[in-house]
């Protein structure tokens, strides 16, 4: 027999695997690690709309890019349906960028979306970008109540992406990804892990903005217990998660 994902004999369910059998052992094990959550633990949903855009500029033409995206922010930020506008520059590249833009409802971000300012900014964008935007719009899914970001502190943004065309695929990845950003949010050091899911059809997506105070907590984080079981249970078990390495380091301009 040949399914989606690769042939097995008729007599051999998929399930009974070595691969799927390890898989089923870490899923199991992230489970009993869900019911230490407090009932109720910070599961929001709200008629709020956000999205993530990356983009890139010439290395030449950093200092420009950031002109542009910061003249972009202080607009939005002048309005009153603007929950939030961040610029993030990421370490290392500093010619790559991530803005995180938060509104009220849909009618405020696409006010804002089709607005003069931002018609100037793409159009003054073109002349020193390397490639065009990659925005990706948002829902709010687990998302705590905000916390003080001090100078320094390291915003990680990493996209999670499972399998899609399956609705029991993307039933089974939605408590995975919230038990995992519930737990995070405890984490030592961790000053933001606010999990937001893909508008449809991309139900299959999200994006975790997260703060931590230092390095030391981003590594404590990325080597704790849950987080280590999340990604075996979510590389091969019943969501299916197609990429594993799309974690992006920032800084806050």
């Amino acid at each position: 027999m040949t399914t989606r994902f690769g042939k097995y004999p008729m007599n051999q369910s998929p399930a009974l695997s070595p691969s799927r059998r390890e898989a089923v052992k870490a899923l199991g094990a992230f489970a009993a690690l869900t019911t230490a959550l407090p009932v109720g633990a910070a599961f929001a949903q709200s008629g709020s709309l956000h999205a993530v855009t990356y983009l890139d500029t010439s290395a030449a033409s950093t200092g420009r890019g950031i002109e542009l995206l910061a003249q972009l922010r202080d607009t939005a930020r002048k309005n009153s349906a603007n929950l939030e506008f961040t610029i993030l520059q990421e370490m290392g590249r500093p010619n790559r960028f991530a803005f995180f833009e938060s509104w009220a409802n849909d009618a405020a971000f696409e006010a804002f979306a089709t607005s003069e300012s931002r018609a100037a900014f793409d159009e003054a964008l073109k002349s020193v970008r390397n490639s065009p935007p990659d925005r990706k719009m948002l829902r709010s899914h687990v998302v705590a109540s905000p916390r003080a970001v001090p100078p320094g502190a390291i915003y990680m943004v990493e996209h999670l992406d499972y399998f899609g065309g399956s609705p029991k695929i993307t039933a089974d990845a939605e408590p995975l990804s919230s038990a995992m950003a519930a737990m995070a949010q405890k984490d030592a050091g961790v000053l933001r892990f606010d999990l937001y899911r893909g508008t449809p059809p991309r139900v299959n997506h999200y994006q975790v903005i997260s703060v931590f105070a230092d390095a030391q907590a981003l590594e404590a984080h990325e080597n704790s217990a849950h987080k280590l079981q999340f990604r075996v249970a979510g590389a091969k078990g019943a969501t299916w998660r197609c990429n594993m390495y799309d974690q992006r380091l920032f800084k806050a301009l």
